[in-house]
């Protein structure tokens, strides 16, 4: 365990995969095409920094509407 501590790759790798986590809700809307995504962006980063943002932006990023929908 302690040669897996002191593992750059395994610190970068924890690092990426929590970055990833906390932009999920972001990468979410992207993949769904919200129209709204600058405000899902938004609501994503800066209330994410609260326990209720995060979970607001997940929520939001399922509840949008897509571009498609409009059609």
């Amino acid at each position: 365990m302690d040669a897996l501590a002191h593992s750059y790759v395994f610190w970068i790798g924890l690092i990426l995969l929590l970055v990833v986590l906390y932009l999920l809700p972001a990468l979410i809307g992207l993949l769904r095409g919200v129209e709204d995504f600058a405000l899902l962006f938004a609501l994503n980063c800066l209330g994410g920094l609260t326990c209720i943002g995060w979970p607001a932006a997940l929520i939001a990023a399922f509840m949008l509407p897509t571009c498609h929908d409009r059609r």
